[in-house]
């Protein structure tokens, strides 16, 4: 059950990312050209993008490399350290990029809400106040603990065992592929959105008087 529980939510976090991802990507290019708090928007939604790729991979990765460190030889005290650094970096990583834009990302949905007055504004922003709170008092909770067990983990002092400096190899490779691949990812996406659509041609189309 607990297996089916994560399964679910990997697989919301990759849809909600590839849809953060195409989202940015249509209006990437020409927020450049606006510049601003438009701009600051987009590039807060990649962000978030590249942090929920980086989340799903990171645990995909966790489940999975634990397999080839008992092929090592590895003995289970050695493969629970590891597994708990690695979630406490992903968390903490992942914590680092999507609370700050989050806020802003809510704000500007806030303001969209009471400027246009529409159901959809009104659900976005509903929802942005939701998941905003969910995660500032998830990280409240929880990000203090995980960054005391990975300082703890990295320089440990005269605790640390001769094992602990390979753990911290190990899961600091994890956490840059996971990085790097939910970095990959959502650029892809992006970038394919911005080639395929362009705003300013389709309001030029809508408006033609104005252009």
């Amino acid at each position: 059950m607990k297996f089916f529980f994560t399964a679910i939510v990997l697989v919301l976090d990759f849809v909600i990312s590839w849809t953060n991802a195409r989202y940015v990507g249509r209006y990437w290019s020409e927020s450049k050209e606006v510049g601003g708090s438009f701009r600051t928007y987009i590039v807060s939604g990649y962000v978030m993008a590249i942090a929920g790729f980086t989340m799903v991979y990171g645990y995909l990765l966790l489940l999975v490399s634990p397999v080839f460190l008992q092929m090592a030889n590895a003995d289970p005290e050695t493969i629970l350290a590891f597994r708990q650094l690695t979630a406490d970096m992903i968390y903490f990583l992942c914590v680092a990029a999507v609370i700050p834009s989050g806020f802003f990302i809510w704000i500007r949905s806030l303001k969209d809400a009471w400027e246009q007055r529409t159901l959809s504004s009104g659900l976005t922003a509903g929802w942005n106040s939701y998941a905003q709170l969910r995660n500032t008092v998830d990280a409240a909770r929880n990000a203090p603990s995980a960054l005391r067990r990975i300082i703890k983990a990295l320089f440990g002092g005269k605790e640390k065992k001769k094992g602990d400096a390979i753990v911290a190899l190990c899961a600091i490779l994890v956490v840059i592929i996971a990085l790097f691949g939910g970095y990959f990812t959502a650029s892809a996406i992006m970038k394919k959105a911005d080639r395929e659509y362009d705003l300013f041609a389709e309001l030029e189309e809508q408006n033609p008087e104005y252009f």
